[in-house]
This record gives C-alpha cells, structure tokens and sequence, in this order.
C-alpha cells in the first residue's frame, strides 16, 4: 500500500503561517472527495491539530506507543464522525519523542491501519526533523506561506533546504491571501510571491475571518456554512488527485487578474 500511498509534508521553517490549518482543512477536503486520509500531528512543539479538529483530550494513546510497541495502531487513531474517510493520529505534545526513524516506522504502521491512501503530516517550524523525516519516508512537501515578506523568505528557505535533502516534489500554499493587499500594496501578487519564493504554486487560501473563529470550536472550513475557504481546500485536493483546476475555481472573487499579477491588469485595462 505504501507504494501507491500519496505522503505530504506540511511545512515552513517560519512559525504562525497556518501550517496545521492547511494540514486539517487539506484532509478534510481530501475526505469529503472520497479518498481515504490520514492527518498525523508531528508538531513536536505546539501540537494543534486535535484543537483544530475538535478532537482535545479524545485520544488516550499516540504514535510515541505505536512506536514503542505498547499499543496497536488502532488504538492510537481517531476516526473522524464528520467525514468517514478522515483519520487522526499524534506525536505526544509532552515528553521524551521518538527518533524519525521510528515515528515514520509508526506513521506507516498507522496509515496501513486504516489503507490510508493519503498521508498528511503537520510538522514544527526549523528544518532538522522535516529533513530527518524526509530520510525514512517518500513523500512530497507542502510549504506554507502567507504574503508578509518574512514569511516568503522563509519559504524560500525551506524549499532550498528540502531540496538540498533530496525532496523530489515542493509545492507552495499560499495561506491568509488578502485580496485587498494584493490589489493595491506593490509585490503582493501571486506571481510576485511565486518568483520571491521560487516554489511552484498548489493553491491560494483567502483571508477567512468564518474560518479563523470556528477553528477555535474545532470546527473545519468544511462545516462552516459562511465561510470562504472550502473551495479553495477542495481545488488544492483535486491538484493532487491530478486534475487540472483553474486557481480560483468556483470562487467568486472580482479583479482575479490583478490577483495573479497587477501589471497584466494594467495591460488589460490599456487594450
């Protein structure tokens, strides 16, 4: 199964750019579209997934003892009621963790548990433990960025540093996108953010105001009926799967050129 199994990486060496709001909502989308995920928190700093999930305090066992061997993997995995294809499982948020070697040995053992098809990992911000990681597992590395400008060069840096350790596959998330500032504050246009951070674009996340509050209810994009946000997890979700998905698909949002790139608005404007 491992094989066929698709493993992402959710990354940035920059903290608070919402790598583990794009973690959950990517999962979720990637559940409701009917293939079977599994998220694992490997946050070993400030683990958030479950929070965001709804999930705090559910959970009595994780992946320090899959990993040790004092549980079997059903016992530390979650099941999510909302969406039957969604599974959840953690690296204890205290204490001693496990090596790399043995937390990809126990996100294996977990995904083939549930015949995971995807493998979504939240990870901490630095580089050491994404690259350790990346040295017993094959996957693909998502790197989230908002459009602040120390966010970019972080980016930037952690895709010059994945592909120093080898990752085959960098993509960029673009999260917290500001249409307003993309409109009218110069080097904030998408292709402006592509070329600061030179990692091909997977998607683009509005600033969702919904989003942010329900997430403190553990509520996904998903289940929130005000919010801006699941269409644009849903395309990001069938960008994986292989399809080809205009950017702001199903999105009603006005100026979309300007987004993409102000100069090109300018032209269209002139002709």
């Amino acid at each position: 199964m491992e094989e066929q199994r698709k493993i992402f990486l959710v990354t940035s060496c920059k903290g608070g750019v919402g790598k583990s709001t794009v973690a959950v909502n990517l999962a979720v989308a990637i559940a409701i579209c009917g293939r079977r995920v599994l998220v694992a928190d490997c946050d070993t700093t400030n683990r958030t997934v479950d929070l965001l999930l709804g999930y705090e305090d559910a959970g009595m066992f994780d992946l320090r003892d899959v990993s040790g061997g004092r549980v079997a993997p059903s016992e530390a995995i979650l099941r999510d009621p909302r969406a039957e294809n969604l599974f959840y499982c953690s690296l204890p948020h205290t204490g001693m963790q496990p090596s790399a070697e043995k937390i990809a040995a126990a996100l294996t053992w977990c995904a083939d548990t549930v015949n995971a098809e995807y493998l979504i990992i939240d990870t901490s911000g630095g580089f050491d433990f994404p690259r350790a990681l990346y040295e017993y597992m094959a996957y693909a590395a998502i790197i989230v960025s908002t459009h602040t400008m120390a966010s970019l060069r972080a980016a930037e840096r952690t895709g010059a540093e994945l592909a120093r350790a080898g990752v085959r596959e960098i993509r960029l998330i673009i999260n917290c996108f500001d249409i307003k500032t993309a409109i009218y504050d110069e080097g904030r246009a998408i292709l402006d953010i592509i070329d600061n951070t030179h990692v091909p674009l997977l998607g683009v996340v509005l600033y969702d105001e919904a989003l942010r509050t329900a997430q403190e209810k553990g509520m996904p994009a998903a289940c929130v009926e005000e919010s801006t946000s699941p269409e644009a997890f849903y395309n990001i979700a069938r960008r994986i799967f292989g399809e080809n998905v205009p950017l702001f698909e199903g999105m009603e949002i006005r100026h979309r050129r300007r987004l993409v790139s102000p100069a090109d608005d300018e032209d269209a404007e002139q002709t």
